[in-house]
């Protein structure tokens, strides 16, 4: 017994070390495994900085044309997310500037806007947003909303003869409000992407270049996977992909200054059954790959299916329960909500012991199938050959 496991033990060691050589004289899989994850990252980063929108193109069709409407439109033009591009003379001639694109808002003051306030009754104004873009949409929300209340309080303030400074606070702002922003202080959109994106790269980097491997084996017919050959050939991705974590979600996020709270040592103690989970799942996805070329129509298009089924482009409690089900059986989906939450979140590693231990379960699982998988695939082959000999 001690003879065989010295001997399965070399043999896995062996094929660790072959897989090496497989991986970096194939030009195909050094691009996936290494090149990706090292570029992508930076290049979506720098494409997401600066992480905020600022300047977002209005125009204005002011009716009024009055003081009034003036210190609107002044304080709109001076806030960091908008900027006026325009004074139309009518609706129309706004319009015509949405459809070109120069403006993708358009705010209209009434005629009777300064008479009404005069009067002391409301004056609404109008605003027309494109929702092409939503991050335009907030910036015109929150700008106009906040310009609104104060010239609101203002107005309301000046009603206000012989009051004090503490009575005019209360009748304008009886409930006053604070906006606090946990997790992400420069409400970035990258801060907000970017950690389950780097998650994804990952995941993807590690199933192409499997795909493109275990593609090259069945060409070649050497696509029989036995235990100790799969436990061989993970080791060997393990082990490269250990630096390349380091690397995506460590230096990349300090390099563009995302937050990082969480402990370094137990968020690569997380990765651990993400990495292995994921490899197995590339074995598995493996099954279905009969040729290098195909790995791109079988993996590639998975990319924004895995991130939508992740929870962060769509809230997870609304997504229906069949696509919860299929998102439960990929890794990156747990790596994602567990990663944020560590990374971002500051939770410990205990928090996420959920998905830490989905995780492992996943490992177990891609493990099986992979295995059972290669065996069906080794009969089915040897039989397609008998039948053919015959």
């Amino acid at each position: 017994m001690k003879s065989i496991g010295l001997s399965k033990l070399r043999n896995i060691l062996y094929i660790w070390y072959r897989e090496y050589r497989v991986v970096f004289h194939d030009t195909g899989v050094v691009l996936f495994f290494i090149a990706l994850p090292l570029a992508y990252p930076l290049l979506y980063a720098s494409i997401y900085n600066p992480e905020v929108v600022r300047d977002s193109p209005i125009a204005v069709v002011d009716n009024s044309r009055t003081m009034t409407s003036r210190e609107l439109c002044r304080r709109i033009d001076a806030a960091p997310e908008t900027k006026i591009v325009s004074y139309c003379a009518n609706m129309e001639e706004a319009k015509e500037l949405i459809h070109r694109r120069i403006c993708l808002g358009i705010l209209e003051i009434p005629h009777d806007f300064n008479k009404k306030i005069m009067r002391g009754t409301q004056s609404p104004v109008i605003f027309y947003s494109d929702m092409s873009i939503l991050l335009n949409y907030k910036n015109y929300l929150a700008t106009l909303t906040d310009i609104t209340l104060d010239m609101g309080k203002e107005l309301q303030s000046r009603k206000l003869v012989g009051a004090t400074r503490e009575q005019t606070d209360i009748a304008t702002n009886p409930i006053p409000h604070y906006s606090i922003v946990l997790y992400n202080p420069t409400e970035g959109f990258a801060s907000f992407l970017m950690p389950a994106l780097l998650v994804i790269i990952i995941q993807q980097s590690i199933l192409l270049g499997i795909g493109l491997i275990r593609g090259e084996e069945y060409e070649r017919h050497l696509h029989s996977l036995r235990g100790d050959t799969l436990i061989g050939k993970s080791l060997c991705y393990y082990s490269l992909y250990l630096v390349i974590i380091l690397y995506v979600l460590y230096i990349v996020p300090r390099l563009f200054d995302y937050p990082q709270w969480g402990n370094r040592w137990e968020i690569f103690t997380f990765t651990t059954p993400f990495l292995l989970s994921s490899i197995f799942f590339g074995h598995t996805l493996a099954l279905f790959v009969r040729e290098r070329e195909s790995v791109f129509l079988v993996i590639v298009f998975t990319s924004m299916i895995f991130l939508f089924l992740s929870g962060v482009t769509w809230p997870y409690d609304r997504i229906p329960l069949v696509w919860k089900i299929v998102g439960a059986l990929i890794p990156s989906t747990w790596g994602v909500e567990g990663f944020i939450r560590m990374n971002t979140d500051a939770a410990t590693l205990y928090d996420v012991r959920g998905e830490y231990l989905v995780l492992w379960g996943l490992t177990i699982l891609y493990f099986g199938t992979a295995i059972l998988g290669n065996k069906w695939l080794s009969l089915s082959t040897q039989k397609q050959l008998q039948n053919e000999a015959r």
